[in-house]
């Protein structure tokens, strides 16, 4: 009797390959404790059987993407993007003032509103003129554009100067940030500086009180964040284990080379390359390949955060003190403070509340520690003369503000891929 004959394939054979982010977990759930979470920005699928997979087409994808909108494209100032940072400068004294602002939920157009409060947060400080905020800012009319006032913008731009001396004003202008202060190099990402249409902004003018010597900005800003306006414009999905028949043309000159998805629209989840028909994207499968490198990159070629901030909520009795005394021209000293060394070490951002009394010129609010002893905080704060704020008596509280946890993976996205495999042809 004859032996049967081994399988002889000469026709390609369809398989399917099923990946879920989730599946970097022994058993595909997030573990309980946070420390223990990782992101999906970077996971590397071991696949045995991708050895015998020639080409590949997306079938099918789903993404989770409602838990992290907010930290994305819906709101362009993302700590996570590092969207929340600009450099103030002072023309005048040729000095260079970071200003942080926390992860937050506000349109750009509030932003501005409250850009004031967070140069007083900021190591400039505060100022006993002009209600402890150190500059004016506001969103400017669109009837009354001081660069072109035939023909207004037609969104909106924003002003100003310098209101917290009561005399010899200086001059401010605004600038993009190089590192961010966990030294991440940020020279060449998109960054509020760009958001808020700095880019072609005009300085104030020094010693011109008033609104008369506003620095202004000549490129208005889209007061609603979208797709245009956000830290970011598109998610490509990348593997060095993909790669293109021939390469995608694009106007983006950033754009990834071997991307096989895409995410737009305003909750990332929307691809944009057709998934599996007669038009969607076939690539190669490198020969030899046991796993299945997938990486989310950005427009501008950076891995979506690896960690979203989220705010950590101040809790336990709030500290108190009591004396205020302005002992310099640039600065505050607040008294009887316990542990204050350990609580609130330089760079702190605290929220200081006067609870009786009013110290004339004190406003209370977010301000950043310039230096603090075992019982005192120092705050930089402008005033009028070195005695200008003195008492003994004011209670205040005092409390560490805008921290944030990067624990686990609270707010990343997740998703499901099925790719159409098609097997590499055998004689045997």
């Amino acid at each position: 009797m004859a032996q049967p004959q081994s399988a002889i394939q000469n026709t390609p054979v369809t398989s399917y390959i099923t990946v879920s982010s989730l599946d970097r977990y022994s058993n595909g759930v997030p573990p309980p404790a946070g420390s223990n979470q990782t992101t999906c920005a970077d996971i590397t699928f071991p696949l045995p059987g991708l050895s015998n997979i020639a080409t590949v087409q997306i079938q099918s994808i789903s993404v989770t993407s409602v838990s992290w909108y907010n930290q994305v494209n819906g709101n362009a100032v993302s700590a996570a993007l590092y969207t929340n940072l600009i450099n103030l400068v002072d023309l005048t004294t040729n000095t260079t003032y970071l200003i942080t602002i926390p992860e937050t939920t506000q349109s750009v157009g509030t932003l501005i509103g409250n850009l004031g409060k967070y140069v007083q947060a900021s190591t400039f400080g505060g100022s006993a003129v002009g209600g402890g905020v150190p500059l004016t800012i506001a969103a400017a009319s669109s009837t009354n554009s001081i660069y072109d006032p035939i023909s207004a913008p037609a969104t909106q731009w924003w002003i100003w100067y310098d209101s917290g001396r009561a005399s010899s004003q200086h001059s401010y202008g605004w600038s993009r940030v190089t590192t961010a202060p966990d030294g991440t190099n940020i020279a060449n990402r998109r960054q509020l500086f760009d958001i808020l249409g700095c880019a072609g902004h005009v300085p104030s003018l020094a010693n011109v009180s008033g609104s008369a010597g506003a620095g202004y900005t000549t490129i208005p800003f889209t007061p609603s964040p979208g797709l245009l306006a956000g830290p970011i414009r598109y998610i490509d999905f990348t593997s060095p284990q993909l790669t293109n028949f021939a390469p995608d043309v694009t106007t983006n000159s950033n754009a990834s080379s071997n991307a096989f998805i895409r995410l737009t629209g305003n909750t990332f989840a929307q691809n944009i390359y057709p998934t599996a028909s007669i038009t969607s994207k076939v690539m190669k499968v490198a020969p030899g390949s046991t796993s299945l490198r997938i990486q989310l990159i950005d427009d501008q070629q950076n891995l979506i955060p690896t960690n979203f901030p989220v705010p950590v909520p101040y809790q336990g009795a709030l500290p108190t003190g009591t004396g205020i005394l302005s002992s310099t021209l640039s600065n505050l000293t607040f008294s009887g403070i316990s542990n204050a060394n350990v609580n609130f070490p330089a760079g702190t951002q605290v929220n200081i509340l006067t609870v009786s009394g009013t110290a004339t010129g004190w406003t209370p609010g977010v301000y950043q520690v310039q230096s603090s002893t075992s019982n005192t905080v120092v705050i930089p704060y402008l005033t009028t003369s070195a005695s200008q704020i003195s008492n003994a008596s004011y209670t205040f509280t005092i409390q560490s503000v805008w921290q944030t946890s990067l624990t686990g993976n609270q707010n990343g996205p997740e998703y499901q891929l099925t790719f159409c495999a098609i097997a590499r042809t055998t004689t045997a």
